[in-house]
């Protein structure tokens, strides 16, 4: 909604299809109730039926849904054809992916990566598996979202791979990882052109203010050692590594002076989990608004972020912009947010022992922690303005035009 908002305000005529709409954007449509569309052939019954059937049997064997057919009018859904396309999420249950060919032989069409799925065989993140670079096969979860009943993603990748070899696409992404990484994969052979265009952050929500204010407006003690984390379902969300984050602070409770420190849970629910008399992890179910979240970052010493993958890490960029320095064991793009040593600190994922030093050398710091604090909010001022993004992004999608017309007139 960001970018539509945005790209409305440089003057461009955009529009935001999904498969379902949610609010009352006037310039939000979903894929079935475009009032330039007839779409009566796709409610008689007998389409419904062999639709249906051929969901069935694609679930069954273990196939990618593609079949959805109100996606294949995308360039009559606004009453005349569209300039460029614009993707992000194509995996939502709303989009036919065979459509890309023919799509991007007659608009341009850009890509932008916020997950691996387009490279795989069924998962939006692999999370370390690199079966995706041989073909993949013998998948090793086929729970991964999205999900699939039997594994075929051998074939699944393979049909990938065909719809891209006669594509044309412009693939931007948030991180120069998830760029290098595509660059790997099967949707290589169908990018005329790549662009790392870095994520952003909206900075007048998401800002340094007084950490005694923070803590003052949600009631949180002065004087304790506050950490952070935050994600999407919280401990459970199984594409961060919070089974890491707990061991860390076993290993850290174990260390003699004992530190004393509470580790809020942004995302989770339930009773208090006390990892010894002195550490404690609290749950704080979903933060309600984003002003709130931004005052538990400002409250916070630190944010800890662990991810075997990630492909930008809006989480680390909020927390930066904010002026709290981060401890990451993570790969791929939220490493690219930190400078290490200067806004936070970086291990590897999966090392406890490791993650659980950093934490421990900068709780053990509170000048050195205040300087963090300072570089962070000045890298996000230089990096992470999603007004900035927004604006590259538009600029990067009137040059895709102009390209893309020179290159067919041709």
């Amino acid at each position: 909604m960001a970018v539509l908002d945005g790209f409305l305000q440089l003057g461009l005529d955009a529009w935001l299809l999904v498969g379902r709409k949610s609010g009352d954007h006037p310039r939000v449509m979903p894929f079935y109730e475009s009032p330039f569309i007839d779409y009566r052939p796709y409610h008689d019954l007998g389409v419904r039926l062999e639709l249906g059937q051929q969901r069935r049997k694609d679930a069954s064997a273990g196939l990618e849904d593609f079949n959805h057919p109100y996606s294949r009018r995308i360039l009559d859904m606004t009453g005349s054809p569209p300039d460029l396309v614009l993707c992000h999420n194509l995996h939502g249950g709303f989009f036919d992916l065979r459509i890309l060919s023919e799509l991007s032989r007659r608009v341009p069409v850009v890509l932008r990566l916020f997950d691996t799925w387009l490279q795989g065989g069924h998962c939006a993140y692999p999370l370390g598996c690199g079966r995706w670079l041989r073909g993949c096969g013998d998948c090793p979860d086929l729970t991964i979202p999205p999900a699939i009943a039997r594994d075929a993603t051998r074939e699944n990748l393979r049909r990938k791979q065909q719809i891209f070899e006669a594509a044309r696409l412009f693939v931007s992404a948030e991180s120069r990882w998830m760029l290098e990484r595509a660059q790997q994969s099967v949707l290589a052979p169908a990018a005329l052109r790549w662009k790392h265009i870095p994520g952003g952050v909206d900075l007048q929500i998401f800002r340094p203010d007084d950490r005694s204010a923070a803590r003052q407006r949600l009631g949180l003690d002065p004087e304790a050692r506050l950490l952070l984390y935050v994600a999407h379902q919280g401990a459970a969300n199984r594409y961060k590594d919070f089974a890491t984050v707990r061991q860390a602070l076993s290993l850290l409770a174990q260390q003699q002076p004992a530190r004393r420190a509470t580790l809020f849970v942004a995302g989770s629910a339930g009773p208090d989990e006390a990892i010894s008399a002195d550490i404690v992890i609290r749950p704080l179910g979903d933060i309600p608004s984003r002003e709130r979240l931004a005052d538990f970052y400002r409250a916070a010493d630190l944010l800890i972020h662990s991810a075997a993958e990630e492909t930008f890490g809006n989480v680390v960029a909020e927390a930066l912009a904010c002026g709290t320095p981060v401890v990451t064991a993570s790969t791929g793009g939220a490493v690219e947010l930190i400078e290490d040593g200067r806004n936070g600190l970086a291990v590897p994922p999966q090392e406890p022992a490791r993650l659980a030093g950093a934490v421990a050398d900068l709780l053990d710091a509170p000048a050195r922690r205040a300087r963090m604090g300072e570089a962070a909010a000045a890298l996000a001022r230089r990096t992470l303005d999603r007004r900035v993004m927004i604006r590259e992004l538009g600029a990067w999608c009137r040059e895709v035009h102009a390209a893309w017309h020179a290159r067919t007139a041709r």
